[in-house]
Formats: C-alpha cells, structure tokens, sequence
C-alpha cells in the first residue's frame, strides 16, 4: 500500500510532450524549470536547468534518485536520543516524504523561504506536511534566531543557490547561531557541493572554526559531500570512530525506507581542510 501522502499526487497526469517544461517560472529568488523524462520529475534551478536541485521516480516516490539523503540520514543514528529536526531548504519534499513514512517518532520542522518552491513541491511532487511534518515559510536565518537556545536536536542545512549554499547559510557568524540553538549533543549536518574546491575548502574551515572537529561523507555518485557536526560543550565527546559508525547504524535500523545506513556509513572520508583556506 502506498503511503496516503502520494495518493493525490499519483493521479497527476503527465505532459504529452517530455520535451516541454512541466513548469518554468520565475520566483524572487530563482528561475525554475521542472521536467520529466521517463518516470523522472526534476525540478532545476538556474536559467537554463543547470542545477538538478530535487527529483523523483513518479511510479515509486520514495524510492531514492539522488544520492546524498541517505548520507544525510546517518545523523539519526549517530544521534538516536535525537528527535527535534529542523530542516532548511525544502526543494521537492523527498525528505520530509520519508520522515513522514518511515521516521514517525521524529519531529520535522521544515523551512522554505521561496513560497514558489513551496506551490511547486505541492503541486508537482507531492509535498503534503501533515503528523509529524510542519512547513514553515520563512528564511532560514531568521527562524533560527527567533527559537531559544538549545531547542534543537538536529539542524539539517539543505539550501542551493545552484551549486552553492547562500552567504546567509554559510558563513562563521551563522553557524554560530546553529551552535547556539542545538541541545547539548546536537547535530549540525550541512549537505555541501564539491565541485568548486576553494569554497568547499572555505566551508570546511568554517565549520571547523564554528563546530571543531567533524565527519564528513563524500558522494559516490554525486559531487555532494554530508558534514556532520556536534555542538561543542563543557564535556567533549569522543571522536566518531569508524567501527562505532557501523553499530551506530545496525543499532538504529540499519535501514530508513530505501536507505541502509551501513552502507551509507561506509562513505565516510577524511577531508583534510587545506591551510590556506578561509574563514567565510
């Protein structure tokens, strides 16, 4: 049985044309074009397509097209106690999709600041916020700073402009405030884009300066590398070790829907941050 979520959604009729756009459009912060190709729905960003920023299979919704949720997915295990989650950066849904089938003891508080790509995910991809799931329209940055300290387990950083993750989401002064507003323990997980080095580097000492050591998962299939980050305390925890990992995952799960968070653990990769990198 198909989870209700997709139920309307799975009634939408497809183009006649595959060559045509579902949708183009213009929001206050992007040019967006969404196509099919087969039974793939992809939603771009950029005036020409050119960055793929969330897509879909249309028979089977939830199962996995792009690789780095499931990367994204191993903070849960590292953090079981974990259940307050905040994710910024809504795309088409998939996420919040699976909190909603498979996570139902997780809350999602998911933040979106184009109401567009909020319209769109409704509309195209089935996006539907109900049980444990909530929608919050509102910049990112602004809504961290309106919660209290320590009100949350989990921030998940999932916000593109094209290949790179805006100014506002990026630099030393807001990861600070991420700090500020995880539980002691919490988890920052950034999904960051390798494909311009020298900002990758930027980011990655960045984190290091906000957050200290980190653990980070690099793409097999993607140019997406998961950085996860523990709030530093009075009390530091131990280093992640790579044996630990794999229980971590076979004792939460290991599988969340489609994902087997042994294997995803398995990606984990020693990213040295190059000394003449910057702090943003």
């Amino acid at each position: 049985m198909r989870p209700k979520l997709w139920t309307k959604f799975l009634e939408l009729m497809k183009p006649d044309c595959e060559d045509d756009p579902v949708f183009e459009g213009d929001s206050q912060f992007h040019h967006i074009i969404i196509r099919d190709v087969g039974n793939r729905r992809t939603m771009y960003f950029g005036e020409h397509g050119e960055e793929a920023e969330t897509s879909i299979d249309l028979a089977n919704p939830l199962e996995p097209v792009f690789e780095y949720p499931g990367m994204m997915l191993t903070a849960l295990a590292l953090q079981p106690e974990g259940r307050r989650v905040a994710l910024i950066g809504l795309g088409g849904g998939f996420i919040p999709a699976l909190f909603q089938a498979h996570l139902p003891g997780h809350e999602l508080t998911v933040v979106e600041v184009d109401l567009l790509v909020v319209e769109l995910a409704q509309t195209y991809f089935g996006f539907d916020p109900v049980d444990n799931v909530r929608l919050v329209v509102d910049d990112g940055r602004d809504f961290l700073a309106g919660l209290p300290e320590g009100g949350l387990d989990q921030i998940w950083l999932d916000a593109f402009s094209g290949n790179y993750v805006p100014t506002r989401l990026s630099g030393l002064e807001f990861l600070s405030l991420c700090r500020s507003r995880l539980a002691p323990g919490g988890l920052l997980v950034q999904n960051l884009h390798q494909s311009q080095p020298r900002v990758f580097q930027d980011q990655l000492k960045t984190t290091e300066a906000a957050f200290g050591p980190f653990l980070a998962f690099d793409g097999q299939r993607c140019g997406n590398a998961i950085v996860v980050s523990r709030r530093p305390d009075d009390d530091p925890h131990p280093a992640w070790k790579p044996g630990e990992l794999v229980t971590a995952a076979k004792q939460f799960g290991p599988r969340v829907g489609p994902y087997d968070l042994v294997e995803e653990m398995r990606k984990v990769k020693d990213f040295a941050v190059d000394p003449s990198a910057e702090i943003l």
